[in-house]
């Protein structure tokens, strides 16, 4: 792979570990005793990304596109609503288990990804390349922190954070479906517009069953705040433009190994804005993690120049 094709790898990597430290930022800030902050935080957030959204489209002439999805709307509409059950089954996990070890087990989607690949695509996967994602989920698990002495899947949140990263590791192929239809592709930014919407709306249905509009004031009120929502809001259009660019054009394994990375750039910023301190597992899990994917880089030029099709599961 050259460096050119692993820019926008990177970058997504980079731009979801800025719009995680912001969202993260935004539902602590939102957050009162007895109150779900995260259902407020997600519709708006959601709200700032659709105006984002639309001054793009607008920009690009392809708003009228949102009307033809002939074929695709019940996939656009899937990939909304999936979108709005991963984070809320995250939520539940994150109400009923360790934060370290439910954020851990999230990322593990990586090997829901591997496994439909190898059904869907036929992907084959050496033993070489499985040892290179573990020794890069192992290094995860350092950055984040998780006590592995104390490290527990035997309760119930747990179940909530697999169908978690099932139903993320499920929606990044029906995206991919939708982009590469047969018969009406659909354009990235139409796909992230239906998927906005759809969970922004269901954000909003929570968050008035929980009664939680409320804290929505608090953007008033709170100018950092409002500069966290900003800053989550720009990241998740980011996310939307990158991401979706990454699915068209690789693998969904391929991206998602790319994304073991944002944890390090997570924390990294937090380390340097918030004055987190770092430990020194922290440390040594980052090189782990930087060594599992040139571990993964090397298979894949290997793989190249032996004429194997490394791009292959379109």
């Amino acid at each position: 792979m050259k460096p050119k094709q692993m820019a926008p790898l990177i970058l997504i990597a980079i731009i979801w570990g800025g719009y995680y430290v912001a969202s993260q930022q935004t539902v602590n800030r939102m957050a009162e005793p007895g109150q779900m902050s995260q259902f407020p935080t997600g519709i708006v957030i959601r709200f700032l990304v659709m105006i984002l959204l639309t001054f793009i489209m607008l920009g690009r002439g392809e708003l009228k596109l949102l009307l033809k999805v002939e074929g695709i709307l019940p996939r656009l509409l899937l990939i909304g609503l999936l979108g709005f059950l991963l984070d809320l089954t995250a939520f539940i996990g994150l109400s009923l288990s360790p934060a370290g070890s439910g954020t851990a087990l999230l990322k593990c989607d990586i090997i829901f990804v591997n496994l439909i690949s190898m059904i869907i695509y036929k992907t084959r996967f050496k033993i070489s390349d499985w040892i290179c994602m573990i020794v890069m989920l192992f290094g995860v698990f350092m950055v984040m922190g998780v006590d592995f002495a104390h490290f527990s899947v035997g309760n119930v949140g747990t179940i909530f954070f697999i169908l978690s990263a099932l139903f993320v590791s499920i929606n990044a192929f029906v995206i991919k479906s939708v982009q590469l239809d047969k018969k009406n592709p659909a354009k990235d930014n139409v796909i992230a517009f239906y998927n906005n919407f759809v969970t922004m709306v269901l954000f909003f249905i929570a968050a008035l069953i929980h009664g939680d509009l409320n804290l929505l004031g608090k953007l008033t009120t709170d100018t950092g705040l409002l500069i966290a929502a900003v800053c989550a809001g720009l990241g998740q259009t980011g996310i939307y433009l990158v991401y979706y660019y990454d699915l068209r054009r690789f693998p969904v394994w391929i991206v998602k190994v790319f994304l073991l990375l944002m944890p390090i750039v997570s924390t990294l910023i937090a380390f340097v804005l918030f004055d987190e301190r770092m430990s020194v597992n922290q440390y040594i899990g980052m090189a782990i993690v930087l060594l599992g994917a040139l571990g993964v880089l090397l298979l894949q030029k290997r793989k190249s120049d032996q004429g194997e099709d490394v791009m292959g599961g379109h």
